[in-house]
Order: structure tokens, then C-alpha cells, then sequence
């Protein structure tokens, strides 16, 4: 009947579109939004067959050897005795479920079955019960938390506040709030952290002076009809307020403005009492919050999440450390990603080339991975770590960043690699069956890091070079190539992300490719000026009067056209498509990576006239043909310039300009350069 007269109140105060004044809540979407690994369902916890005991465990999605653990206890004004299923599932329990805690949801005795303290008594056996059974349910009882909505933020609030308090006596009135209930009575009934969801908490004022009491209330019937007015003590012992000061746990407390079924001043008489002992106590007091209705936003929940872990954090470091050996940890999904900090650490690459990521950052209020174009939100967990994984990426080798707070930013648990005009973190993923950049058992060249000056910059400028393993033990001179890297990279690209040395080394140990020197440069200069004949003309004059000189001048190199070659990847493909065809006499092998200067970019978007830009190109092919010895093109499949740099191809070809074009599976990446640099410098020195 009174729950009947509470709907018929929210009924009669209900807005345009149905929706009551100020949201009576507890009522659950139909559909479970939750994610799990699994679900224990209708567990008995005190092992007397009755379905007011028993509970429902929900097991994280991510796999790990145990759990810490919350008990959420649904809201009924303690008329109900089976609402498990209803117990915020979509809401609280399932931020604490991507927290990485297990989730316990218990049925409790209602008022109609027995009167109090029986439901405080089922709480504490279910507390008991988690300990006990901690091993069969992979629960980590060091950190034990207790959540509840309406009454079960009652009961949770309760439980707290009465840690290590079995009994408790007001007037001549005493009360045992422990019980004796299922087996596990020799184990303590101990909670680390609370949270209060608008929960009645000072039942000898319930309504505060508001006119909101009910006839009869429902902490009246829960005391067996007992009148506050005839005995307080009751209400009293009934009261979270009442043990306030007496509190060790902390608690977190949220209520709603206009919370038409537990007035708002029950939280703030909560807080106020619970911030004058000596555990910490957050009070969210919500604009425009019901009962229920707009509580659980994604701002309170997080904070939900956020006290929880600051609880955790704060016991881990006052707790002594254990004698002893340290307990095992869980095994990692996947493996460790090759380029990370710790090998064994995150990133790591999961099935299907998913890749699971892992970042501590406790204090952060939103963190994401940015890679591939798409943004992943990471969920933070009970430990202070986001957690999350992406898609299924495409093998090779992808930059990434962390967003924190809005902040792009690399990540602490990767090694950096210079890539889009800053330090980035990265992933490797191996595709299968492709090894011929692995370090394998063959002679090992080297990469030199030098320095020259520069007449054009009229500065030093850095330099990387490879010899190869041969180098050192002879006298023999060498062919040159001078390859070059992409816009916003620089000369440590092709080292670092090309993996440059491992591929020659084995090209040259199978035989497959003559023994050269390769030199990367560095390929931005503040006097060049995009992308056009002119505005890679410095290049053009860097490298013919400052760099080959030095090369030159330092290694045992053959110094004529026939033993040089140009090429380079994206703004490098277009340097070398400029300066080596309009160099002649200084390169005779001429390759182009993934170049936008055909088209497929915002900047080149309609290509490029070949005969103006490059003059005699089509009309006099022959006698590039003549002078070159290799002219090479490709360019990834799935990269924006595969169309305008097949219509360029195709055009030469009519025009019969003799050019090698390859295409390779992929975007405009480090794996399709890969396969180009490996796939040229075999075409190279014959």
C-alpha cells in the first residue's frame, strides 16, 4: 500500500512527457548496459534456501587472477526482498564493474518479513560471505566497498559507519548489529569505503520539517510500527547519523536538490556529522537531482570512482608491508608490444591486432588514445589506471598519442619516435609471413650519427649513415644511396621506424642486394617552400653541395651518377622526383614513396602537370630512359594518392618513359616504406 501511495505521489507531481518532479527513481532501463566476464546468478550467501539471500556476482570484462570487490544493495524504502536484478545496474554497478571491481548484489529480508535490525544483519553476513569465499569468486578482500541507492544507501551507509561496532545502545535500548547469519560468522564484517546515493540518514527527522511524512513511514514499519514519538531509541539505532562520530570508513555522499522522497537535508545532516571525525567524507550535492532521476551522471560516477581509488591508495600505503615472497600477478592479455619501455608491460598486442592499453593517471578526468584517425576512450579503474583497447589495426608500425584532459601528450610506457613534427609514441604490429625487416643471424652494418656544414642553411646539420657490415674490413669503395624521409620526421626516421639497417643487412647477407652506403639527411630546411619544382629546389642544392661533398670527403664511396641514387618517402618522394630527374648528371636511380606531389592531398589535390614541372619528361622520355638506370614509383593501396599517382604512371608510360611502379597493402605508413626501400635497393647497382 505505501508503495503504492509513493507512486501515486510521483504520478500526481509528474511534468509534461511523464517524467515526475524532481524523478522518483530506481526504476532500471530494460536493457543491461553492463559488461562482464561472468555472472554468478541467485547465490545463496547465508545457505538457507530462501531468495531474500541470496546475490548476484558480476565479474569484470578483463580477466585478472582476483577483484576488489563492491556490494551495490538496491532501494525499495525496505519493502522489497528481491531487487537484485534492479540494483542500478546500468548506472553504478557498471562504473564499478569498468572500474575493475567485482560486483556483489544482494537480496535483503524486507520490513514485511522481518523488522530491524534483520537487514543490517543480511549486509553484514554478505560482507562476511565475500571474505569467505573470497578463492571460489576470485575476490581481492583487501579492499572491500559498499554502495547502496535510497534504502540500500541506508544500509550501505550503515554498514560503514558501524565497522568494528557489533553492538550499540541508546537509552536502554541495545542493539546487536553484527548477526549471526550463514557460516562465515568468525569473519569480519569490515568495509574499506562507502557510497551514500540518497539514502535516509537521521530517521528521528526524516522529513526535515519539510511535511513529507509519510502514514505510516516506512522506517516505521521496518521498527514494527514502534512510534518515534513513543520510543526514539529505536529511530536512533536505525540512524547511519547516530554512529557518525564513531566512523573509520570513508564515505562519499551524493543527493539531489529535489529529491522528493528523501529531502536533500538528509545528505547534508550526513556530511556535516561525518566531516567532524576523522575519515574523509565528499558531500555532491546535484542541482536539480530527484531521487534517482539525473543522478548518475558520468561527472558523479567518475567521482564515485575517483573516491574509491583514493580509499585504495591511501590503505595500500598505511598498510604494512608483507614478509615474504610477493604474490604472483595475473598474466597480461596478449604480448608486449616491441617498442614499449617495458617489454612486459603495455601496450600489448591482442587478437586480431587489437591493441589493449594501460596509463596511470589517477588524477585525470578523461583520457583517450588517439591512433589511425580515431579516438578511443580509456575507462579508469579501481587502481587509478585507464584502461581500454581499440579496434582491430592493420600490421605496421602506427603512431600514437595520449589525450589527457584534453592534453595530446606521448606515452610514458612506449619509446618515442619523431613523427609528425614531435615526439610520438608508437606501436609495431608484425603481419604475418613479413620478416625481411627482422633482426635475424647475418652480418650487421652500422648507423653512424654525424654531423656536417651546411652552405645552404649555413649552419651543422645532423646526418645518419649506414655502412654495411663489410665496411671496416677492407678498402673496397661503395654506391650511395641518399634516401630521405617524410614531412614532419627527420633524419632518425628511416634508422628507427624504417628499420633501414635490418633490411640491408639482409638483403646484402641473401645476396639479394649489392653492399651500399646509405645516407638520411635531414630533409627540412627552413629555406625550402613546398611542394614544387622551386620550393624543393634548396634540397636539390643541400644535397649536391654540402652533403655528397661530405660524404664523399669521409667514406670510400665510387663518386659518379651511375653509383647514386635519390629516393625518399612522402615530401622526401618529392625531393627526390625534383632534384634527382632535374640532376641528371648527379643520380642515376631516382625512387618515389608515397609522394603527394601527383595528387591525392589537400594541397596537390588535381596533381601535377608532369611536362611543366619536370620539362622534357614526356616529350623528350628518351632521354631520361638514357640517363636513368632505375626510376621507381609506388605507393600503399589504401592511401589517398594511390589514384592521382597511378594517373601520373600511367602517363608517363604512354609517353614511353620507362618507370617501375609498385603498389603495397596499406595507407600512407612505414609499412608500405618499408616495402618500397626493400623492394628498390634490390632494382639498385646491377
Amino acid at each position: 500500500m505505501i508503495v503504492a501511495a509513493m507512486l501515486a505521489c510521483a504520478t500526481m507531481s509528474a511534468q509534461p512527457g511523464g517524467m515526475p518532479a524532481g524523478g522518483f527513481g530506481g526504476f532500471q532501463l530494460p536493457q543491461n548496459k553492463m559488461e562482464y566476464s561472468e555472472k554468478f546468478s541467485d547465490v545463496n550467501y547465508v545457505g538457507d534456501g530462501e531468495a531474500y539471500h541470496t546475490l548476484d556476482i558480476y565479474l569484470p570484462k578483463e580477466k585478472k587472477a582476483s577483484y576488489p570487490v563492491f556490494i551495490h544493495i538496491y532501494g525499495s524504502a525496505w519493502f522489497s526482498n528481491n531487487s537484485k536484478g534492479a540494483a542500478d545496474l546500468n548506472t553504478i554497478c557498471a562504473a564499478l564493474l569498468d572500474a575493475g571491481c567485482a560486483v556483489v548484489t544482494p537480496n535483503h529480508r524486507s520490513s514485511g518479513d522481518a523488522q530491524f535490525p534483520a537487514q543490517i544483519h543480511d549486509i553484514k553476513a554478505v560482507i562476511r560471505f565475500v571474505r569467505g569465499e573470497a578463492a571460489k569468486y576470485h575476490f581481492d578482500t583487501s579492499f572491500i566497498g559498499i554502495s547502496g541507492f535510497s534504502s540500500g544507501g541506508h544500509l550501505s551507509s550503515l554498514a560503514a559507519v558501524t565497522t568494528g561496532i557489533k553492538t550499540f545502545t541508546v537509552g536502554d535500548v541495545t542493539m546487536d548489529l553484527e548477526g549471526s547469519l550463514g557460516k562465515y560468522t568468525d569473519m569480519s564484517s569490515d568495509v574499506d569505503v562507502a557510497m551514500d546515493w540518497s539514502g535516509p540518514i537521521d530517521l528521528m527527522n526524516m522529513d526535515c520539517g519539510e511535511g513529507m511524512k509519510m502514514q505510516p513511514s516506512p522506517e516505521e514499519v521496518l521498527l514494527g510500527g514502534v512510534k518515534l514519538a513513543e520510543n526514539p531509541a529505536p529511530y536512533a539505532l536505525l540512524s547511519p547519523i547516530t554512529y557518525a562520530p564513531y566512523n573509520k570508513v570513508p564515505i562519499a555522499v551524493f543527493h539531489g536538490t529535489v529529491d522528493n522522497v528523501v529531502p536533500v537535508c538528509q545528505g547534508q545532516r550526513f556530511a556535516n556529522a561525518l566531516k567532524k571525525g576523522e575519515a574523509e567524507c565528499i558531500y555532491t550535492e546535484v542541482l536539480g537531482g530527484g531521487h534517482g532521476m539525473g543522478m548518475y551522471s558520468d561527472e558523479n560516477l567518475a567521482k564515485m570512482v575517483d573516491f574509491a581509488i583514493a580509499a585504495k591508495a591511501k590503505k595500500a600505503a598505511s598498510a604494512p608491508r608483507a614478509a615474504g615472497a610477493r604474490p604472483a600477478a595475473a598474466p597480461l592479455p596478449g604480448v608486449g608490444m616491441a617498442s614499449n619501455i617495458n617489454a612486459n608491460g603495455y601496450p600489448r598486442l591482442l587478437e586480431d591486432g587489437r591493441i589493449a592499453f594501460r596509463v596511470n593517471a589517477p588524477a585525470a578526468k578523461r583520457v583517450q588514445i588517439d591512433i589511425m584517425s580515431k579516438k578511443y576512450d580509456l575507462k579508469k579503474d579501481i587502481d587509478g589506471y585507464w584502461r581500454g583497447e581499440t579496434d582491430s589495426l592493420i600490421p605496421g608500425f602506427h603512431y600514437y598519442a595520449l589525450i589527457v584532459d584534453g592534453v595530446s601528450t606521448s606515452d610514458p610506457a612506449s619509446h618515442t619516435y619523431f613523427g609528425c613534427s614531435r615526439d610520438y609514441s608508437a606501436v609495431d604490429i608484425p603481419e604475418p609471413g613479413c620478416d625481411f625487416y627482422d633482426i635475424k643471424d647475418v652480418p650487421h652494418g652500422s648507423i653512424r650519427y654525424m654531423t656536417y656544414w651546411s652552405k645552404e642553411c649555413k649552419a651543422w646539420r645532423p646526418l645518419c649513415v649506414y655502412t654495411p657490415a663489410s665496411y671496416e674490413k677492407g678498402k673496397k669503395k661503395y654506391p650511395v644511396m641518399y634516401l630521405q624521409h617524410g614531412g614532419g620526421e627527420d633524419q632518425t626516421g628511416w634508422g628507427t621506424q624504417g628499420h633501414t639497417r635490418d633490411i640491408m643487412d639482409n638483403l646484402i647477407a641473401a645476396g639479394d642486394a649489392k653492399e651500399m652506403i646509405i645516407v638520411m639527411a635531414n630533409g627540412t630546411l627552413p629555406t625550402a617552400g613546398g611542394y614544387s619544382r622551386e620550393g624543393m629546389a634548396p634540397f636539390g642544392r643541400e644535397i649536391i653541395e654540402s652533403v655528397i661533398p661530405y660524404v664523399e670527403s669521409t667514406f670510400r664511396v665510387i663518386p659518379d651518377a651511375k653509383h647514386r641514387a635519390l629516393c625518399g618517402l612522402s615530401m622526401g618522394g618529392g625531393q627526390s622526383f625534383y632534384n634527382g630527374l632535374t640532376h641528371l648528371e648527379t643520380f642515376a636511380n631516382v625512387g618515389v614513396f608515397s609522394a603527394g606531389i601527383f595528387g591525392g592531398i589537400a594541397q596537390t589535390a588535381d596533381g601535377v602537370d608532369l611536362e611543366s614541372q619536370m620539362p622534357g619528361l614526356l616529350s623528350k622520355s628518351a632521354d631520361f630512359n638514357k640517363a636513368l638506370d632505375v626510376f621507381y614509383i609506388s605507393v600503399g593501396t589504401d592511401d589517398p594518392r594511390v589514384g592521382p599517382t597511378t594517373a601520373a604512371v600511367e602517363t608517363m608510360k604512354k609517353n614511353n618513359l620507362d618507370v617501375i611502379f609498385e603498389t603495397f597493402p596499406g595507407d600512407h605508413e612505414w609499412q608500405v616504406w618499408r616495402k618500397s626501400v626493400h623492394s628498390f635497393a634490390q632494382k639498385l647497382f646491377k
